[in-house]
């Protein structure tokens, strides 16, 4: 097991925002939490990503090493950076990092700044360096929201393709990318879990 929450609620001014959420992140697994916005998707993985503490139950968020991308992907990527610099900061080699550039977006010039990128390059270089981390799971919070039908299939294709036996827990609006990805649905309403689907 990866990563796990146990009856977790989380609070932010006096405001519940998790209810006693439950699940499990097991080893080469694949978890799609759907969901209305603000019905606590983005909170349930910032505690599995180690980024927020449960103000109540239990939290083991996943392990150093593992590849992150916010929903916020703009304010990820350090725009001053090259494209290249930006997808190795976690310490993938260089042709590492060229190698998902490839893969993700053909022909884009890796030593192109970030800040220079539209939002939909922005998000497929985010995704390249979560895919780029080593660790045993990817975390990715609406990575295919910017993205065109023709380049989110493309992404959805490449995810599925360099996953490999990694865990990934996915945030998103479309029950058709967790279907692409072969992914567990974990519907989310209200700050908690209440349905798990196939």
């Amino acid at each position: 097991m990866i990563a796990e929450l146990r009856a977790a609620s989380l609070t932010r001014d006096d405001r519940p925002v998790l209810r006693e959420v439950s699940l499990r992140v097991r080893d080469g697994e694949r978890l799609a939490l759907v969901g209305p916005n603000g019905a606590g998707k983005t909170s349930i993985v910032r505690l599995l990503a180690g980024l927020e503490t449960p103000t109540g139950g239990e939290c083991r968020h996943v392990p150093r090493g593992c590849g992150y991308l916010p929903q916020a992907v703009g304010a990820s990527l350090f725009p001053w950076f090259s494209v290249l610099r930006n997808v190795c900061l976690l310490g993938a080699s260089r042709e590492r990092g060229l190698e998902l550039l490839a893969a993700f977006t053909p022909g884009l010039d890796s030593s192109r700044r970030a800040g220079s990128l539209s939002g939909g390059e922005q998000q497929l270089v985010a995704l390249a360096r979560a895919l780029a981390a080593d660790g045993p799971a990817v975390i990715a919070d609406e990575p295919f929201s910017a993205l065109a039908p023709a380049a989110r299939a493309h992404a959805l294709t490449v995810v599925d393709s360099l996953l490999g036996r990694r865990a990934l827990v996915l945030v998103t609006h479309q029950p058709h990318d967790a279907k692409a990805l072969g992914a567990r649905v974990l519907e989310v309403a209200n700050g908690a879990i209440t349905e798990v689907g196939p």
